[in-house]
């Protein structure tokens, strides 16, 4: 059974980013020639790379994947990637664009594994917590675009799983940079996440039988700020079909998720991440 849940999840996760990796390439076209191609047409493409994370969101171990990386995006109305979601440009002016956004959130296995763990180790951590279901997330976005600056801001409500509203609000620099005759794009900028007590107590609270089977002490997290910090991104493209996207971001705890016991006992607030991805236009 187990397996076939982590089959499952892979499946998702390929379709996921299959359908999802084009809204990087899309926007790194528009950046690129600097025009907005409102034609209708498909744009797809797909690649891999390796990121390293925490073994999950709270973790102080770290574990290095391989993960597939595929986006599509039709003209300037749909768009999916695995960071970004799936969603349709309802409103789209030269400064909004306001839509409804799906995305799928992984869960977590209480084994402590990934289905795209390549290195590291497997935690122990979360014997005793359960497993945390997968969450099928279904909200909104806006977006305000004011160049070099950019506002997002995004709501979502799970549906199974952690069955909680988490949103996130992020301002974005973006801006190019000229090396030899290639362009390469960059974006940096704060961003902060918060989730209602369903989330944070799905993630992060103990309650009494498995403080007895984990050994951590129980917490009962509210709602509030999950986490907040600092993401950075740059598009080197190789060739005209071709490039190679970098990432790294460092976030810190709210305080909700920061005092669980699983946190203080095994875990941390400092949580970084990074990762190089190489992509194929088609």
């Amino acid at each position: 059974m187990k397996k076939s849940e982590d089959l499952v999840k892979f499946v998702f996760g390929v379709l996921t980013l299959l359908s999802c990796f084009i809204a990087v390439q899309a926007q790194a076209q528009t950046w690129q020639t600097g025009e907005n191609h409102g034609g209708d047409q498909w744009d797809v493409s797909a690649g891999a790379g390796v990121l390293v994370a925490p073994s999950y969101f709270g973790d102080d171990a770290y574990q290095f994947m391989a993960v597939p990386d595929i986006r599509v995006s039709y003209g300037d109305t749909f768009f999916a990637s695995m960071q970004d979601g799936a969603g349709y440009n309802i409103i789209h002016t030269a400064h909004w664009k306001v839509g409804p956004l799906l995305r799928y959130d992984f869960g977590r296995d209480e084994d402590g594994d990934s289905t795209f763990r390549i290195g590291g180790d497997k935690t122990d951590d979360l014997r005793g917590l359960g497993d945390v279901d997968g969450s099928l997330e279904i909200g909104a976005y806006v977006e305000y675009d004011m160049a070099p600056l950019n506002l997002k801001v995004e709501l979502l409500q799970g549906m199974g799983g952690h069955e909680g509203l988490v949103g996130n609000a992020s301002l974005k620099y973006k801006g190019r940079a000229q090396l030899h005759d290639k362009a390469i794009l960059y974006a940096f900028g704060p961003e902060i996440d918060f989730a209602d007590s369903s989330y944070h107590e799905s993630y992060f609270g103990v309650n009494s039988r498995q403080s007895a089977a984990s050994g951590l002490a129980e917490y009962d997290p509210g709602a509030g700020v999950l986490s907040y910090g600092i993401g950075s991104s740059a598009i080197v493209p190789l060739t005209d079909t071709i490039s190679t996207i970098f990432f790294a971001s460092y976030n810190h705890l709210g305080s909700e998720a920061a005092h669980s016991s699983l946190v203080e006992e095994r875990g941390s607030k400092h949580q970084g991440a990074a990762g190089a991805f190489i992509t194929y236009r088609f």
